[in-house]
């Protein structure tokens, strides 16, 4: 191990902690140099109780704040305010003069540590890490790890031969690459929080983008797997299309999953169903006019023409229309009556006219010429004079609506070329494929839909793989504003919120022994329910301003509110990782700063439109 040359400090105090077992207080001479290499997330290794004559024992501490003090002004300046005021102007005198050099014993650089529970023993010629044997000795020498130390310290107890990929680089030093099990992060689920700005829909880009690579390689090595991952990414606000551009294009198997015809502009729903050359046109015109971009990519709209035109090409589609097979009329009302509490003195004879019909007409295909039927038994119940309470007719209303819409996404769909459709079992036989990677966008204007048809997919993958035993290729659950899928419980609540909610939660309990994972992601913490908070294993925080989000974070990880703080220093990329199994320092926070998603996806327009550019130059030469 190698520590900064000329940079030496002083353990002062160590006192105990509930939540990271202990806390340091490390004081280094100040220098303006200093202060640009000690920063949060920085490694000290100090002298513990375990050293002997047989070698020395060095615990790892992790910088989680630091401040500079100046004994003339203190931490809290008080006293008559000229002599203040004097006090703070003739400091800044200490601060600039001191380069590299530390000439004044008044300034200090106080810094806030947490054990990371390792340990560098050094016994003749041999240095290795192991866990932490003995508490640090107050008073003694504190090192700072240089780079390579870093790395090899952030790194180093992730297992040997494990699929890994670097998901960021230390704030502090952008040259030491944090990594990151692919494995571990997608199976015992993720969590990614941070208030409007903190470039939360970026991030999901980018670790998919990193798993998709990981998973993808054309010749795996140790850093990537053999076995394949399925991505599923709930878009509720229509990001990922240009976010997600390149994998959409890209992946071994993709697709663009719209829930319902509103979803897309009309000039696509033309072309779907008469794919010509103008109707191509127009479609790729109105995609790139309608789509929602991100503000750094909103210049490049034209360009994501070359990406639409691959989408849509009927030859090898990745954008489809969900297209789902109708229920019977008995499964239909046995779905959508659910009345709440007894229906007043007609009860049992209400419940036994629909049992009636249930049982009547449980093979009867909802298609046009039944469903005027089932309406017309809906009017006769409301005229029959039994539903006398305004539970009952409440339960019918639903069922008359249920219907209403059924009719819509059952009869009234236009038919579209048959290379655009997707049924539920084309989905679930591509995502039990253990032969290809692949990314699947689900969009919906309607987020009933989208959360209906997440609780739907969510419950047939997990009973077909409970039911076969089947855990593989490993699958992962992306829902982004998670709060829109998990809120908090509502007590008698059975919507689409409801469904959604108890779907998840199971995925998030029981999923990882059958290979299916989840991630959530939110800027709404709060409104969260509070039993999945404790359930991913690894959390990207960023800035969090609200104290009852910050709270629920820290709980729920089992960490302090004092260790989210120093995100309030962030900016846009940087992350504060933690994570019980995904990353070398067990539940230690590592401030990290990750790729721009942006620039990934530029990089990709540009290739797609050189290739453009190259093929018209090939069709003129051979003209």
């Amino acid at each position: 191990m190698k520590f900064v040359k000329g940079l030496e400090g002083t353990l002062i105090r160590i006192q105990e902690d509930p939540e990271s077992r202990y806390e340091f207080e490390v004081w280094f001479d100040y220098t303006r140099q200093a202060m640009n290499l000690i920063r949060e997330g920085a490694l000290l290794a100090v002298p513990n109780f375990a050293s002997d004559q047989m070698g020395s024992h060095r615990s790892i501490l992790e910088v989680v704040s630091i401040l500079p003090i100046h004994y003339a002004l203190g931490e809290n300046p008080q006293g008559y305010p000229g002599f203040v005021v004097e006090a703070a102007r003739s400091a800044v005198r200490d601060w600039e003069e001191q380069e590299s050099e530390p000439t004044e014993d008044v300034t200090k650089i106080r810094c806030i540590a947490i054990p990371t529970n390792l340990e560098i023993v050094e016994r003749g010629d041999q240095t290795y890490l192991q866990e932490e044997s003995n508490l640090p000795m107050v008073g003694a020498r504190v090192l700072l790890l240089d780079t390579l130390s870093t790395e090899h310290v952030l790194n180093a107890s992730l297992p040997e031969g494990i699929p890994t990929f670097t998901v960021g680089n230390l704030v502090r030093d952008p040259l030491v690459g944090v990594k990151v099990s692919a494995d571990d992060l997608l199976r015992t689920h993720f969590a990614i929080f941070g208030f409007t700005g903190a470039g939360k829909s970026n991030l999901v880009s980018t670790l998919v983008d990193k798993v998709l690579t990981t998973f993808c390689a054309d010749e795996p090595t140790q850093e990537s797997l053999r076995e394949s991952v399925k991505v599923v990414l709930f878009d509720l606000m229509g990001e990922y299309s240009v976010l997600l551009a390149d994998w959409l294009v890209k992946a071994p198997d993709a697709c663009l999953l719209s829930l319902t015809e509103e979803t897309l502009p009309e000039d696509v729903l033309q072309f779907m169903e008469q794919p010509t050359n103008e109707a191509f046109s127009k479609a790729l015109t109105a995609l790139a006019q309608t789509t929602l971009y991100p503000r750094a990519l909103v210049g490049r709209r034209s360009d994501f023409r070359f990406a639409w035109r691959r989408l849509l090409n009927p030859k090898g589609a990745r954008v489809h229309l969900y297209r789902e097979k109708a229920p019977t009329l008995g499964r239909l009302v046995e779905r959508n009556w659910n009345p709440r509490g007894r229906l007043g003195k007609n009860d049992a004879q209400i419940r036994q006219q629909v049992r009636n019909w249930i049982a009547n007409e449980d093979h009867t295909p909802f298609d046009e010429e039944s469903a005027p039927r089932l309406s017309e038994w809906i009017e006769q119940m409301f005229d029959s004079g039994l539903l006398s309470t305004n539970d009952a007719r409440e339960a019918f209303q639903s069922l008359r609506d249920a219907v209403e819409d059924a009719f819509r996404r059952y009869i009234s769909p236009r038919h579209v070329h048959d290379a655009f459709q997707m049924t539920l079992g084309d989905l679930i036989g591509r995502l039990n494929d253990p032969h290809s990677s692949g990314l699947y966008v689900i969009q919906s204007h309607d987020p009933d839909r989208l959360r209906d048809f997440a609780a739907m997919l969510g419950e047939v993958m997990f009973e077909n793989r409970r039911k076969s035993g089947k855990i593989t290729p490993l699958v992962v659950f992306v829902f982004d504003e998670a709060d829109e899928f998990i809120p908090q419980r509502r007590e008698g609540a059975e919507d689409s919120y409801g469904r959604s909610r108890f779907v998840v939660m199971t995925l998030a309990r029981r999923g990882r022994k059958f290979g299916l994972g989840i991630g959530i992601a939110t800027q709404r913490v709060r409104y969260l329910d509070t039993s999945i908070m404790a359930q991913p294993h690894t959390y990207f925080v960023s800035k969090m301003p609200r104290q009852s989000d910050r709270q629920a974070i820290a709980e729920a990880f089992g960490i302090s509110q004092e260790l989210l703080e120093q995100t309030f220093k962030f900016k846009k990329g940087d992350w504060l990782l933690m994570s019980h199994d995904a990353i070398g320092l067990e539940a230690v926070p590592v401030p990290i700063h990750c790729e721009d998603a942006n620039k990934r996806v530029e990089a990709f327009l540009d290739y797609l439109k050189a290739e453009w550019q190259r093929s018209r130059e090939v069709a003129k030469v051979r003209e």
